[in-house]
């Protein structure tokens, strides 16, 4: 029994002296941040902000890719596949580790068991756009308008937020309108801005350039409060929709088998670098704002429960999956 005893301990000690050494030689080659989104959205800005946070605490070279598609499954499923170094990390969202789930019936990844959880980074709503062509001026009257002139309107959405936030908005509204796809919002608001589609959901970062330069209209924000960036902007429920929050978040993971010597590592990295003021400024400035976890193991928790809620909001929003 003592010698059994004396092998586990030995196995154990080994394991975390192993375990150790690589945390300590860790990075040996660049990182690299795979964003599933598109460059410009706010989900590549964050990555940005992680990757320059990383970088320097750990004194390495930290590449982002913008690897984008079908709703970020394909950045997403490419990090799942990577080897579990902690040298490939991915950004992570709402829509890649929440909605996606419920959304498509045959998620070619598992957004728990394939992945380990490092920290949240940040999170942000979005803003109701329309074009000033069309003849609204705040959101009762998009809804009147949707009412009475059924399937004119047309909508651009990417990723589960904004396809979520539109049909919720067609849902609560009671009008018909048709949606496009995008592989990413900027391109959504440039259609928007040139007249090809009636609204969208935007996070701030792509949203408010235009509502200050009157190109767009701003009907309402997804959050709870209204933006300071945006005061007259009122929030969706204030504008007449009870209950209307969906508040998007993006976080940082590594594929599963990363060895949590390393994963404490880059948390460390992300709380001595990221949560800094000038981040926080930066972050103000385009709307959303630093959200970092207290610990991996938390971020894992706040997953689990974000999947079970945003796979209730497509089901309320009565989405089929794909």
């Amino acid at each position: 029994m003592h010698s059994t005893r004396r092998s586990l301990l030995g196995g154990s000690l080994l394991l975390a002296t192993a375990s150790g050494a690589r945390a300590q030689t860790y990075p040996n080659r660049p990182i690299t941040i795979i964003v599933p989104f598109a460059a410009g959205s706010s989900t590549d800005v964050v990555g940005r902000q992680a990757a320059r946070a990383i970088g320097e605490a750990l004194g390495a070279q930290v590449v982002v890719e913008n690897r984008t598609g079908a709703g970020g499954i394909i950045g997403t499923q490419a990090v799942a596949r990577a080897r579990p170094d902690g040298h490939t990390l991915l950004i992570v969202t709402n829509s890649t580790h929440a909605a996606n789930k419920a959304l498509f019936n045959n998620l070619p990844y598992d957004p728990v068991a394939d992945f380990v959880p490092i920290s949240n980074l940040a999170t942000g709503p979005l803003i109701l756009l329309s074009h000033p062509a069309l003849p609204v001026r705040n959101l009762q009257q998009l809804v009147d308008y949707g009412r009475a002139n059924p399937g004119r309107l047309t909508y651009g959405y990417s990723g589960s937020s904004s396809q979520i936030a539109a049909v919720m908005l067609t849902n609560d509204g009671k009008f018909d309108a048709v949606g496009v796809q995008y592989r990413s919002i900027p391109p959504a608001v440039t259609d928007l801005l040139g007249g090809q589609i009636s609204f969208t959901f935007a996070d701030p970062s792509n949203a408010l350039q235009h509502i200050r330069s009157g190109q767009a209209i701003g009907l309402g924000v997804t959050a709870p409060q209204r933006t300071p960036l945006a005061p007259d902007v009122p929030t969706l429920t204030e504008a007449g929709l009870p209950g209307f929050q969906l508040v998007p978040w993006q976080g940082i993971a590594a594929p599963a088998g990363t060895d949590p010597a390393i994963i404490q590592r880059i948390f460390d990295a992300l709380r001595s670098r990221y949560d800094t003021p000038d981040v926080r400024r930066t972050y103000a400035a385009l709307g959303f704002e630093v959200d970092l976890s207290p610990t991996p193991e938390a971020y894992g928790a706040f997953i689990r429960s974000e999947t079970t809620r945003w796979g209730d909001l497509v089901r309320l929003a009565r989405i089929e999956p794909q």
